[in-house]
């Protein structure tokens, strides 16, 4: 949901961003600042730095902003999740958030009171697998060879094989049908009165957000017996497609390790754990999706994908594959034998074994290639242009020439087409647009979490130093902004995150408000605005006079005219050829315009 300003703003002021940052990144004072590691790349020296504000900057990674991007980004949440988060940790009410499954007739339920009948839940649960009740399942879990340390670690319990086990307890402890039902831990009648246990007979795996809290779960049926796996509902808490099993615990391991390990079920997730492979995560009964690739991309660009070796393990892999190389991931496949799973896999060759397979682990697009052979006759010119043609929905939106120009000769080798007609063939799929819409490389204006640290680098880099330096003059002499604005008015900044900020200044000062990080962040959407502010905020550079900044003004005034006139001077070589002489005198009159105003500055 969306919260309002002032809501937003009590949150800010009520924490303290120091605090919360130091209980991530040891920290430690150098002059007016505190420094440490970055906690979102690895590195040796310190490169990460925050000020009092609570506004912070990686020099090496180049992210950046306030407390709200901080948490955003260190716990793997949206903005909402964020301002919830930090809302109860400063003791500021939240605005309510009510069930979205209510009956007619029947009451709304708070979220805070969902998320407390989770609480309940899980504690009931596992108190069922270590009580008496749970000797089946303990022994079930043994012969898989789960040790107690990552039962307790994963927090796994029981649900008893009974219809009304956990609703009774539940109800015992001051819940009522409904808020049981809205948080999709049981099910209502067939006749409609009354309702029944979701979960029966059935090992118990906590589905946790980001801050540890079980948010949903999942049961896998002791012995055989179908569905074998059976999940919450989606709920108020919980959606599937945004949610993955063991992030909460993986995340730390993911960081360090460099690349997140996906695999398909719970027992392969424990098993990898258990075999020393903690960055581990898996969807949750629903195929991989975009916003699964989103979250992880909080963490981490690099991804290992080990499904199911049969033929829907395979299938499944090349989708997941196909989204993670969409998004900019680099990718590799661990392909196993078609009777191995992780699990098995993994009970059978050890950690050992799947660090072999890892060595010898195909690229995300060598495993694409190798399933669009096993779908075509090669040999075969419709094969070969069906392949092709399936291959460069992946090829295609490879930003990086180097790279793509590689992938298109390996494609040319691998389906013995000559490389000029697969460069033209990718030519005429970038050209007609056909490539899928969720195949696209997101750029800056899309997401300002989609890209590696050295694109950011990049990308931050073409703000040139003049517009740098006029944003700094704004920020840290508010009452230049007016003078400044009259010498370059705003529509001379190429860069549409500066103009962005500086926009949200003249907002600040519409408002009333200071110029401040809290206040000119939240009036800024633009993608990519918070890491370039810190940026500026937060290098280290001598005081700025006036002289300084009224010339970059000028600079970036003077450089806007002389970009207009190249564009009108093609523009009047363009109207002689068609002869358009209209259009070539009214060109001709904006050229003189450009070139006397260039020469008064």
């Amino acid at each position: 949901m969306a919260y309002p300003p002032s809501f937003v703003d009590e949150v800010r002021r009520s924490v303290d961003p120091l605090q919360i940052i130091g209980e991530v990144v040891e920290l430690k004072r150098r002059g007016s600042r505190w420094v440490g590691l970055c906690p979102f790349h690895i590195e040796k020296t310190p490169s990460f730095t925050v000020n009092e504000e609570g506004l912070w900057h990686c020099f090496g990674c180049t992210s950046g902003g306030d407390i709200f991007r901080f948490v955003m980004d260190q716990e793997g949440m949206e903005f909402p999740e964020a301002a919830r988060s930090l809302a109860e940790r400063g003791g500021v009410p939240v605005p309510s958030e009510v069930g979205r499954s209510r009956q007619v007739g029947q009451s709304a339920v708070d979220k805070n009171r969902v998320m407390a009948v989770l609480v309940a839940a899980d504690g009931f649960y596992r108190e069922q697998l270590h009580g008496a009740e749970g000797a089946r399942a303990r022994e079930f879990l043994a012969e898989r060879g789960f040790e107690d340390s990552v039962v307790l670690h994963f927090g796994l319990g029981f649900a008893p094989d009974e219809w009304e086990a956990l609703q009774q307890h539940l109800v015992a402890a001051g819940f009522n049908e409904h808020e049981l039902e809205v948080a999709g831990l049981v099910k209502r009648r067939e006749t409609g009165k009354g309702t029944y246990d979701r979960l029966r007979d059935r090992i118990v795996f906590p589905i946790r957000d980001p801050r540890g809290r079980p948010v949903a779960f999942s049961g896998r049926i002791i012995g055989e017996g179908e569905p074998k796996y059976l999940n919450s509902p989606e709920t108020i808490t919980f959606t599937k497609s945004q949610t993955l099993y063991g992030l909460f615990e993986a995340r730390e391991s993911i960081i360090s390790k460099g690349f997140v390990l996906l695999v398909e079920g719970n027992f392969d997730l424990i098993a990898c754990a258990q075999y020393g492979l903690p960055n581990v995560v898996a969807p949750l009964g629903t195929a991989f999706t975009e916003d699964h690739a989103r979250k992880l991309a909080h963490f981490v660009r690099k991804a290992v994908v080990e499904f199911d070796g049969d033929q829907a393990g395979q299938a499944a892999a090349e989708r997941t594959v196909g989204i993670l190389l969409g998004k900019g991931f680099q990718v590799n496949v661990v392909r196993l034998a078609p009777e191995h799973d992780p699990d098995s896999f993994l009970r059978a060759e050890g950690a050992e074994g799947f660090h072999v397979a890892l060595s010898q682990s195909a690229t995300g697009l060598d495993f694409m290639i190798h399933r669009a052979g096993e779908r075509a006759d090669l040999d075969t010119p419709r094969g070969k242009a069906e392949a092709l043609s399936s291959l460069l929905e992946f090829v295609v939106p490879i930003s990086n020439r180097v790279e793509r120009a590689e992938w298109i000769t390996r494609l040319a080798e691998r389906l013995q087409i000559e490389p000029r007609l697969v460069e033209g063939a990718a030519a005429d799929v970038r050209a007609k647009g056909r490539f899928r819409q969720n195949r696209v490389r997101p750029t800056l204006e899309s997401s300002e979490h989609q890209k590696s640290p050295a694109s950011w680098k990049a990308e931050l880099e073409k703000v040139t130093l003049a517009e740098r330096e006029f944003l700094r003059a704004v920020l840290e002499h508010p009452e230049w902004r007016g003078k400044l604005e009259e010498i370059c008015p705003l529509n001379a900044i190429r860069d549409a995150r500066v103009r962005a900020l500086l926009e949200a200044a003249a907002t600040c000062d519409a408002d009333g408000v200071p110029v401040d990080t809290g206040n000119l962040l939240a009036r800024v959407a633009q993608k990519g605005a918070s890491a370039l502010m810190s940026r500026v905020r937060l290098e280290e550079k001598g005081p700025l006079d006036w002289d300084a900044a009224r010339n970059c003004a000028l600079g970036i005034y003077d450089d806007s005219l002389r970009r207009r006139l190249r564009e009108v001077s093609k523009d009047i070589q363009e109207a002689l050829k068609v002869g358009d002489h209209e259009l070539f005198g009214q060109l001709n009159k904006e050229k003189l315009t450009l070139a006397q105003r260039i020469g008064s500055i």
